[in-house]
């Protein structure tokens, strides 16, 4: 595969910005496969999330995801949105905007990517699988398949209990000391992407629950969603098991599953390439 770390600028966050992508090619040298065939179609691309303290660089750090696609004509385009979780922030970045629209056309222009709905898949873990749930039901008509590992479906549910009840960003700085540090970071990182506890509850651009529901009264195809999560993963297990309740009440497909792990590289590594098996490519 050709590795390419690609630098632009961003207008939808007013900066320079970096992705990692990775090109399918003929000739890849021993012990590695590689297609035979030369096309001058678009390539189909799987736009590939980090999760939480991570970037776009730890897909190609922590798992086999170059060797897993060396025989596909498959791009992997990997960006990052810090701790912005894939939303255009209440308070700061457009960073919805930047990875379910922006990026995939400037791959499209710049290397001949996918622009149809069939060549377009999003995919990630945690955080990411979170962000990939919400690109693909908020543009169905964009994504034909969605990936999400160990998914952090319940964006509120992770909130410290003790931040739960202010009422505004603004409250949380004046009260700050009451706070332990740990609280207090997590609740001015929701805070910062989502607004208030109260709002985010309504909200059905960023609250997955939400969004499943404006998705199917949309009554569009929606696509096909994929989630995987470990037994033993103390801190998705519960919020996926009630996103897929939520999807079933409101009769959307999902291809869901859980097998034994935690929330480690060891289970996404083992269970991306599920994912990979299930693009149409």
């Amino acid at each position: 595969m050709a590795l390419v770390d690609f630098k632009y600028f961003s207008p939808a966050l007013g900066m320079q910005t970096a992705l990692t992508i990775i090109l399918p090619e003929n000739t890849q040298g021993i012990g590695v496969g590689g297609l035979q065939e030369k096309s001058d179609a678009p390539i189909p691309a799987l736009y590939l999330l980090h999760g939480t303290s991570d970037d776009q660089t730890i897909w190609q750090r922590r798992t086999s995801i170059e060797r897993y696609v060396a025989e596909k004509r498959l791009a992997v385009v990997m960006m990052t949105t810090h701790l912005g979780a894939y939303t255009n922030q209440q308070y700061g970045f457009r960073y919805f905007d930047f990875v379910a629209k922006e990026v995939p056309e400037v791959c499209a222009r710049y290397f001949n990517l996918s622009r149809e709905r069939g060549g377009k898949f999003v995919a990630g873990l945690s955080m990411g699988g979170y962000g990939a749930l919400k690109i693909g039901l908020a543009l169905p008509e964009e994504f034909s398949v969605v990936g999400a590992l160990s998914a952090g479906c319940d964006r509120l549910g992770i909130l410290p209990e003790a931040v739960r009840a202010v009422p505004d960003i603004a409250a949380l700085r004046a009260n700050r000391a009451q706070f332990s540090p740990a609280d207090y970071d997590r609740g001015m990182q929701f805070f910062l992407n989502f607004g208030s506890p109260a709002e985010f509850e309504q909200n059905d651009a960023d609250n997955l629950f939400r969004l499943a529901e404006k998705a199917k009264a949309g009554g569009a195809a929606l696509p096909k969603l994929i989630l995987r999560c470990g037994t033993e993963d103390t801190l998705a297990l519960g919020p996926n098991r009630r996103f897929k309740a939520h999807l079933d009440a409101l009769g959307i497909a999902c291809d869901y599953a859980e097998f034994p792990g935690t929330h480690s590289w060891a289970f996404w590594d083992e269970h991306i390439q599920y994912v990979l098996e299930n693009l149409p490519v």
